[in-house]
């Protein structure tokens, strides 16, 4: 599992990549940030809060949960 914001951020860009949607950081607070991934349409397809500090596992967990639909169940592993 990905435990450091940084590996989250840069696995969400490589998958974003791979599934042809665009990352749109949206809201930005001391713990989280928010990310939306928009389609070719401009329509967001997934939404979710990223931990940036501290990152915890239900964080994380949550933050896998909420994007499965796009990447799969296990995309943070």
């Amino acid at each position: 599992m990905l435990i450091s914001y940084a590996e989250i951020r840069d696995r969400i860009y490589e998958l974003a990549r791979q599934h042809d949607l665009r990352v749109d950081w949206a809201e930005t607070t001391r713990s989280a940030r928010l990310v939306l991934l928009h389609d070719r349409d401009q329509i967001v397809v997934g939404r979710a809060s990223v931990p940036v500090r501290p990152v915890t596992a239900r964080a994380v967990l949550e933050l896998q949960r909420a994007l499965e639909h796009l990447f799969g169940k296990e995309w943070l592993k």
